[in-house]
């Protein structure tokens, strides 16, 4: 299955020429990243509905963005609060 594998990717493994582009070789930027999210929503004590869930990499991109949407979306956001949180029932 490995030898399969690797002839299948061969067209793809030209490091070479990605280390003279200046690309990344490895996939390990990723999985640190990957890493990081994983420990920050699925980490102890921690509970998310599937939207919230969802929210979190977007808010992290607005957070890093150049075009800073969060001051917009929090005023937004303090315009609809209500107080009150919206738990779903079991079904």
């Amino acid at each position: 299955m490995a030898i399969s594998c690797l002839q299948n990717q061969k067209p793809r493994m030209k490091y070479d020429e990605y280390r003279r582009q200046g690309l990344p070789i490895t996939g390990s930027h990723i999985e640190s990243t990957i890493k990081q999210i994983h420990r920050r929503v699925k980490g102890s004590e921690k509970f998310w509905s599937e939207g919230g869930a969802d929210a979190l990499p977007q808010l992290s991109a607005d957070y890093l963005s150049d075009t800073e949407p969060l001051p917009t979306f929090w005023r937004r956001r303090q315009k609809k609060v209500t107080g009150q949180r919206h738990y779903q029932t079991a079904q």
